[in-house]
């Protein structure tokens, strides 16, 4: 259980910080080109909305289930500290 807690936790703050802005944070306008990466919006500086916010809601729930689908899958495998390290 603190497995899950821990990567909930973890996931909630790096996708605040960087995910978010990665998959939705636009591209750079000046350029022709479009960038493989959002490079805007990172920890949510300027998004305001509501819908944005539930939207980044909903993208953290599914980002948060992937990393509890390995902590599932090592439970009772694997110590503590090499699942931290992981």
């Amino acid at each position: 259980m603190l497995k899950n807690i821990l990567d909930a936790c973890g996931g909630a703050v790096g996708f605040w910080t960087v995910g978010y802005a990665f998959a939705y944070g636009g591209s750079d306008a000046s350029k022709i080109t479009f960038t493989f990466i959002g490079n805007a919006d990172f920890a949510l500086l300027n998004v305001h909305d509501v819908a944005s916010l539930i939207g980044w809601f909903f993208q953290f729930a599914f980002a948060s289930t992937a990393a509890t689908i390995v902590a599932g899958t090592v439970a009772e495998r694997c110590k503590f500290e090499a699942y931290i390290a992981y």
